[in-house]
């Protein structure tokens, strides 16, 4: 086992590769909807391995939110890619810009610079087309709704037909099929967790995007779903981008590790973890893990 050796101090200012060019050691590889055999389910592939385009581009993109003096800059320049199948994790300091730009790539915002492409599409497109999967870190369940229901209401939203089978599978695989009848009310917060990646999910977006959804979450609970997440991402074979503030999870979960400055956040350094996830319970124990955590701290010290 080992990992990658950091673009430690790397800002992608030059913007993202193109398809099939080597970026760091990850190779991007082509958007799973671009694919002709994406209805062939998720590859087994780590991600990286196939060798064509990215899913997620990043490129140049600015913010600032309009004030009474003018634009307060969230978000400068900021620019990098995310492979399909492939787990990103923008880590950096509290009210660096993290969110904003999370909800730049959901096309919540429009950036005032720069562009942002989703597997050739753009953000707020793919929005309105239920192509981009968002959780936040308080689950938002509704009381009323059971498990099921809560999951299918990205349907009913879109006023699209159910597909039951997906649901089922959905609850499978985030172990919550012998509670799809239950109210929220009576589940633990990690289940209540679970069913909001699951609803994320719900109509197979090429793009899930999580703002630190296990936050609020015991020790415990809180590694449990990461291992649970990176099963799900690779049975649904979705790109993923997370934000977190903690470095040990940013580790354990991602295969790009993006380190942000502080307010108006920019890319400052990007760290590659070059571990098949079946791996990752064991290297979570080990020397190799420990000295990556200290490279993305020295990192975020290096940010200030």
């Amino acid at each position: 086992m080992s990992l990658a050796s950091p673009a430690a101090g790397h800002t992608q200012a030059g913007g993202p590769a193109a398809p099939g060019e080597q970026q760091g050691s990850v190779v991007v590889p082509e958007p799973r909807s671009m694919r002709s055999d994406a209805a062939a389910g998720p590859a087994q592939a780590s991600p990286g391995e196939s060798g064509a385009g990215p899913v997620l581009r990043v490129d140049g993109v600015s913010f600032g939110y309009p004030g009474r003096r003018g634009a307060l800059a969230a978000v400068d320049n900021v620019s990098f890619t995310l492979p399909v199948g492939g787990l990103g994790v923008l880590v950096g300091p509290s009210g660096c810009g993290k969110s904003t730009l999370l909800r730049l790539v959901a096309g919540l915002l429009e950036p005032t610079a720069g562009t942002i492409d989703l597997a050739g599409v753009a953000p707020a497109r793919l929005r309105r087309d239920r192509r981009v999967g968002f959780a936040f870190q308080d689950p938002g369940l509704l009381s009323w709704r059971s498990v099921r229901r809560n999951i299918e209401l990205p349907f009913d939203l879109a006023r699209l037909p159910k597909d039951s089978a997906w649901v089922d599978h959905l609850l499978e695989i985030t172990n919550l099929a012998d509670w799809a009848n239950r109210r929220p009310r009576e589940l633990s917060g990690g289940m209540r967790q679970r069913v909001a990646l699951a609803r994320a999910l719900a109509t197979r977006p090429d793009v899930l995007l999580l703002d630190e959804p296990f936050g609020a979450l015991d020790e415990i609970t809180r590694a449990d779903l990461n291992f649970e997440l990176l099963r799900i991402v690779a049975d649904t074979g979705t790109t993923c981008l997370l934000v977190t503030h903690s470095v040990d999870e940013a580790v354990l979960l991602a295969d790009t590790v993006v380190v942000l400055g502080p307010r108006p956040c920019r890319v400052h350094a990007t760290h590659t973890v070059d571990v098949p996830r079946g791996d990752r319970r064991e290297l979570r124990d080990s020397a190799e893990f420990a000295a990556r955590c200290r490279e993305i701290r020295s990192a975020l010290e290096a940010a200030r």
